[in-house]
């Protein structure tokens, strides 16, 4: 295994024979591996969608047509 650059974190790996989409099956070339990225914060946009889409989930369950659009005008985000 050789070590990776100082500014990324990871390594360069031989995968060998491993197969799959992701390492190949080769012993010629190294395959450099590191974690994938992290996610980004939770928008105040996203909290709030997820906020009303709780709110129809718990006050509109099992209404159809008209009453679930009456409900679902019902809950503010």
């Amino acid at each position: 295994m050789l070590a990776g650059m100082k500014t990324k974190l990871g390594a360069w790996v031989k995968p060998g024979r491993t197969g799959g989409p992701l390492l190949p099956g080769s012993y010629r070339d190294y395959t450099y591996v590191r974690a994938p990225p992290k996610s980004y914060p939770t928008t105040a946009q996203q909290k709030a969608i997820g906020a009303k889409g709780r709110c129809v989930r718990e006050k509109c369950k099992g209404k159809r047509g008209s009453d679930f659009i009456a409900c679902r005008q019902t809950c503010t985000g």
